[in-house]
């Protein structure tokens, strides 16, 4: 199965409230990315850190951790 496809799954199987928390965090990571005093290697961090984040949804046991 693909990576998305793995992800995709994952994000199917969050509650709403797991959803909204997950939508929240990516805000607040992006926000600062953006509006922060980040330089370009800030923002790239945070895209891979963002990317990191939704492949563990993919394993949702990860993800409670």
């Amino acid at each position: 199965m693909l990576e998305i496809e793995k992800v995709k799954k994952g994000i199917q199987q969050l509650s709403e409230s797991e959803a909204k928390a997950l939508l929240l965090i990516t805000y607040e990571k992006l926000d600062t990315a953006i509006n922060g005093s980040g330089d370009d290697e800030f923002i790239q961090q945070t895209a891979r850190d963002l990317y990191d984040f939704y492949l563990k949804i993919s394993k949702s046991e990860e993800l409670k951790k």
